[in-house]
Parts: structure tokens; sequence; C-alpha cells
């Protein structure tokens, strides 16, 4: 964080207010709450927009107009790269939504520009790894690819197994399942409950695995390999970490990538800013074509490309806001789309 922010005690007082809520519904200890790196993000967004507000010399949010949200798309647009502006975006949008829902404002002066975010400021959820893969490559992972991963783990064999196929078969975060508690798996339906408090987007959902997971779940729950990791930790998260307590979500992604590496599927694509500077100055690729979201992306890919499943029942399975973001990211443009139902169906 730029040292110029204010720390939020010196932040406008509402932006100040909302933190704290924030802050109030974070314990890292509780799998029903915020989790503490998630409130950082939210500070740092919320620290950056009240020294937006600062510059642009509006002294109160709750007179922020939609010529005022105009030009801060146009200002994450030209100041960051990756996902880092469109989450900045979101997180803002949310406070101005709380505002209006404390009725401080009337309206979310963001509204007039989100649904079109993408468009008029280019504030996509494409990420950077997309944009630098070579012609033939694709972001999206295949099942031949997850079988690769899968024969090329490393050390603990069945968890990490157990983590790359249950993410290609239910396309959830590398932060749910890092979140996943043993009573939310019903095993007898197949199904995975992603509680409200374990979810991206705050909303609970329902998500299904194939018989074929089944195996290995049952040695890792059932036949003594999470016990010997777990060694005596007391907690009922489904994936242990190193020394027993709950596994990280950055862990889950370093097994993605040290597997899909071992596959000879996996290579350093570009440096960002936190990439180490060679003797000549140059910054030395430290991104990997291949992360953890590579497999939700695949899931998603192949969810709506290669299955008959309906958009709207895959937007709610990945937990996206809208069909909307779903269409956005999978969904091709076709100019024939629909022109042989309306052959078929169209009216007299």
């Amino acid at each position: 964080m730029p040292p110029r922010y204010k720390p939020v005690e010196d932040c406008r007082a509402e932006i100040e207010q909302y933190i704290g809520q924030l802050e109030a519904g974070t314990d890292d200890a509780d799998p029903e709450s915020r989790d503490s790196r998630s409130t950082r993000r939210y500070k740092q967004d919320l620290r950056w927009y009240d020294h937006w507000l600062d510059d642009a010399e509006i002294e109160s949010v709750t007179t922020v107009t939609p010529a005022d949200a105009n030009s801060v798309g146009q200002q994450l647009a030209d100041e960051f790269n990756g996902t880092t502006k469109r989450s900045r975006w979101d997180r803002i949008y949310a406070f101005h939504s709380w505002l209006k829902r404390m009725e401080l404002t009337d309206s979310n002066p963001y509204e007039k520009w989100n649904d079109e975010k993408e468009e008029i400021f280019g504030l996509s959820k494409a990420t950077e790894q997309s944009r630098h893969l070579q012609d033939e490559e694709e972001y999206a992972v295949s099942q031949e690819d997850v079988r690769l991963m899968e024969q090329n783990v490393s050390r603990h064999r069945i968890r990490d197994q157990l983590i790359i196929r249950m993410m290609w078969q239910s396309g959830i975060r590398r932060s749910e399942a890092a979140g996943l508690l043993e009573s939310d798996i019903d095993r007898n339906e197949r199904e995975i409950t992603i509680r409200k408090a374990n979810a991206k987007n705050g909303k609970q959902r329902i998500v299904a695995y194939q018989k074929s997971l089944d195996g290995l779940l049952g040695k890792w729950l059932n036949e003594g390999y999470r016990e010997e990791m777990a060694a005596g930790r007391d907690h009922e998260k489904v994936f242990v970490g190193e020394r027993g307590a709950p596994i990280s979500g950055d862990r889950i992604n370093d097994i993605v990538i040290d597997a899909a590496y071992d596959a000879g599927i996996n290579r350093k694509i570009y440096a960002d800013a936190n990439a180490p500077v060679d003797e000549d100055g140059n910054r030395e690729p430290n991104r990997w074509k291949i992360t953890s979201h590579n497999i939700r992306h695949g899931f998603g890919t192949y969810m709506v490309n290669d299955t008959d499943a309906g958009l709207w029942e895959v937007s709610r399975q990945m937990g996206h806001s809208s069909v909307k973001v779903t269409e956005e990211i999978y969904v091709e443009d076709d100019p024939r789309a629909g022109v042989e139902d309306t052959h078929k169906y169209g009216p007299d």
C-alpha cells in the first residue's frame, strides 16, 4: 500500500464505519466468519478510494454522482492491470450499496455503469495469465491435463489427488476447498455445501461431484491419511496442511502449480510487479501458466461448451454473481446463435 494513503481512522466517517463493520465480522478461527485476508483487501481498496475522493475534491461519499463513478472506472483502467481493477470496482460498488441500505443515500452512483464496466472501462475478469498464452494454448485445463496432474503429485499423494479432482469435478475455488468442513460433504448424495461464510460472494450454494471421487475421499477421511497428517490437531477442516493445521488456499495453489510442472505442462509465462530483477534490470517471469484457477476455468468451459447444462445452472454451481458473468467468460459470440431454433420453433 503506497504510504500516501491515509490510515483507516483518518478516512471519511462512512468508510471508517463500513470497514469497522467488516472487521467486526472477521475471525480466522470461525469458519462462519470472513477471513482477515479478505478484510485486508477491502481496506486497501477503500483507502485507495478515499484518496481518489480527496484528489477529486469530493467532500462526502453521499454526493458521488454517476459522472464521478465514470471517472473512477477510467482511473482504475489506467492505473491497474489484471483482475485488480475489476476487484477494486466491485468493492467500491459494494460500499455504495451499503450506504444505500443504511439510508445514507438514495441511490448507488455505480449502478449506471456496473453492467457495462467491461465494455466501457475494460474491467474484465480475464486474468493476466490468459494474455500471455501462445497461439494454440488454452487457459482452461482439460480432462487430460487434470489426469496428468493427478499422476504427478508429490509427497501427499491421496490428499493432493483428492484436491485436484474435487476442484475439477465441482468447480469450487481454492479458498472454498481450503474452508471445507467434513460436515459440508454429503457423501450419500455426492454433494458439497459451500457455506455462506466460505463462499466468495457470500451466498450459500450446493455443488455436486462424481462417483469417481468416492475412492479418494474414502481413503482420505476413513483410512487414516487425514488423521495421520492432522497429528492430533482438533479441527473439522477436510484438508490438512504439513503440520496438521488447516491447509491454506495458497498452499492448494502451490500443489496445482507443482503437479502441472512435474507433468510437463506448466511454465512461468510473465513477470508481475513482485518478480525478481536480474543483473540487467529485467524482471524474471514468476507467474505460472497453470494455477488452481485454471482448473475452475476448465470446469466452467467444459460445462458450458461440452454438455447440455443450462447457463443459469452453471452460473449457480460456480457461485457467479449473475448469469451475465458466466456468459461473458465462457460463451463465445456466435452470430448464428438461435438461428436453428428459430427455424424449428418460430411462430407462423
